[in-house]
């Protein structure tokens, strides 16, 4: 059997899960040993998964784990699956029985700290991050879990540490190009310029067409006031991946704001990259953070250029979706109501809207919604009043109706400092079916 088992793993390796789904359910026999029965559903499972039957894998990795409840593949399989199928909390309680049964596994550690990390429990996430690295005695140690443990410092604005654990694992590995990537613009948020030049330098030596390298080294060079090879530079990790939004949004701006720069060109690159983020988001294949930096840069460039009304209407598209910005806000209330003379105050605001119909452009079958805002006032009056005033501003065509609670004044005064309206998004839309 064992010489099956590895011409499987093989074709899981290389892509082939549909060859080797079919393998496994024909080399499947009630009778097989449990050190058979054990590799196969695991190796089962990931196939599903890789095809993206996740129901069936659920089904089977729930299976196995009735059938071996104390072994901790199966059970970090079964998390696996859970993770997939957005069961986080189920998916933490797996694999952190799957610790408590191999307290050595570096996988379980690892699949644990980013379930945690995740539910928004970081600590915990940190702390298995650094268990999995100090566990695996192999060279290099684990890479997913050196990752996973640098950006989370780098969110968190720790940023020398951060740097440490790069500096640590290039040390083992030093031709990993993601890691040499991630590294660079470590070291330019450190505003240690040169050295991120050198960084993404050797990242284009192993890999010459790497776009976030070419991205990365691109923001660098800008910062460094070397402006021609920060275009040209950028103008590669277009040509290198041409429906990354963010460098076409990059790209389309610094044309824009060149007085030598096409603007049919810019605009085509800005809008483009609009497109792009909107579909991928809705694909689920980027989050709403990232699409916010897209929509952000966007909205800049056209703010900054003299078109706002075709900014304005980006910040709406963006607030439709969740994606607009407290620099997006501020820009714009600062445009249209100054800075106040009298103290203002920020106050949280719950709303709930019902609209006649859907928009389009609302998840199928909604009633509506529900979401927090903060808001910049004098009072609780014009709390509500500059909410509705951007509420029916983001849906001009349908009829809603938006019932405005102010549940709490902050504890932030402003004399002066901040524009008065709406200041942020707490959170995102929770649609409600109708």
């Amino acid at each position: 059997m064992r010489p099956q088992l590895d011409a499987i793993a093989t074709l899981l390796d290389q892509g082939a899960a549909d060859s080797a789904v079919r393998l496994l359910r024909s080399s499947w026999e009630p009778e097989l040993p449990a050190r058979d029965r054990i590799p196969i559903y695991c190796m089962w499972i990931r196939g599903l998964c890789d095809i993206g039957d996740y129901r069936h894998a659920l089904t089977l990795a729930r299976r196995a784990a009735g059938e071996f409840p104390r072994k901790p593949d199966i059970l970090t399989a079964l998390g696996n699956v859970l993770d997939l199928c957005g069961e986080l909390e189920q998916a933490r309680d797996a694999f952190e029985v799957a610790v408590a049964l191999d307290p050595h596994g570096v996988l379980q550690h690892y699949n644990l700290g980013a379930v945690l990390e995740r539910l928004g429990d970081e600590d915990k996430a940190e702390t298995c991050y650094c268990e999995a690295i100090a566990l695996d005695e192999s060279a290099p140690t684990m890479v997913e879990a050196n990752a996973a443990l640098g950006a989370l410092l780098r969110r968190q604005g720790r940023l020398e540490e951060a740097e440490e654990v790069y500096d640590r694992y290039l040390q083992e590995d030093p031709l990993d190009v993601e890691m040499l990537v991630e590294h660079g613009i470590c070291l330019s948020d450190l505003d240690r310029l040169e050295e991120a030049i050198e960084r993404f330098e050797s990242a284009l030596s192993l890999e010459p067409e790497h776009g976030s390298a070419l991205y990365n080294e691109a923001i660098t060079l800008y910062r460094l006031g070397r402006y021609e090879s920060a275009r040209e530079t950028m103008q590669r990790a277009y040509m290198a991946e041409r429906d990354n939004p963010l460098t076409l949004a990059v790209l389309g701006a610094w044309t824009l704001a060149d007085p030598r720069g096409d603007l049919d060109v810019a605009l085509r690159l800005l809008y483009r990259a609009l497109d792009l983020v909107t579909h991928f988001h809705e694909c689920g294949e980027y989050g709403a953070g990232y699409a916010s930096l897209v929509a952000e840069e966007v909205f800049e460039s056209l703010w900054q250029n003299g078109r706002r009304s075709e900014a304005r209407e980006v910040a709406r598209t963006a607030g439709r979706r969740d994606w607009i910005t407290p620099h997006m806000f501020e820009t714009m209330n600062r445009a249209d109501r100054g800075t106040p003379a009298a103290r203002a105050e920020a106050f949280r605001v719950r709303v709930r809207a019902e609209p006649e119909s859907a928009p389009e452009d609302w998840p199928e079958g909604v009633g509506g919604y529900t979401t927090d805002l903060t808001v910049i006032a004098s009072d609780e009056a014009e709390a509500r009043e500059l909410t509705l005033r951007y509420l029916r501003d983001l849906e001009p065509s349908v009829e809603v109706q938006f019932d405005v609670d102010v549940v709490s004044r902050g504890s932030e005064t402003f004399d002066g400092a901040r524009a008065r309206g709406v200041a942020r998004i707490d959170g995102t839309r929770a649609y409600f079916r109708a």
